[in-house]
């Protein structure tokens, strides 16, 4: 077994992360997500949002049988309301990752992820990364053997909850 790639950032000046660590292990656990193969668990990611999307406020992203990312909220939110909107994401995502298997990353990427609307709605979507590579040549730089040539991305609402 391999050790978990766990990536645990501090939150951003004004915000904060609505669970802990061990509570998100905790969750990951008693709802039974598939683990990945050659690790005990998912991979747990605290990442602090770089934008919002036109779904809403990043709460949450679920790679199937490979990570889970929580994002932070800032401080004028509630804080025991976030971490109900966390928990539920969290159920969402266990009910679409059962048995789930993972992919191939290099060529497409599929995750879920969980937005809050401005209107109290938590939407559920699917979102679909398809990278087209290029054929290596031998007069090629290596260098560029692996990097794709074009990403396509598909993202569409699969799930929506009323959150109050």
């Amino acid at each position: 077994m391999f050790p978990n790639d766990d990536r645990i950032a501090r939150p951003a000046r004004g915000r904060f992360f609505p669970v802990t660590v061990l509570g998100a292990l905790t969750l990951v656990r008693d709802l039974g997500f598939a683990s990945p193969p050659y690790r005990r668990r998912l991979d747990i990611s605290f990442r602090n949002p770089h934008s919002t999307s036109h779904h809403g406020v990043d709460v949450a992203a679920f790679y199937p049988a490979d990570a889970m990312i929580i994002y932070s909220f800032p401080d004028d939110f509630d804080r025991k309301r976030a971490k109900a909107i966390v928990e539920v994401a969290l159920r969402e995502f266990a009910e679409f990752g059962k048995g789930a298997r993972p992919t191939d990353r290099r060529q497409t990427a599929v995750s879920f992820r969980a937005y809050l609307a401005p209107s109290s709605r938590l939407a559920i979507t699917k979102r679909t990364r398809r990278a087209t590579l290029v054929k290596y040549r031998g007069d090629a730089k290596f260098s560029h053997a692996f990097k794709p040539r074009g990403v396509k991305t598909d993202e569409r609402v699969v799930h929506s909850i009323d959150v109050t």
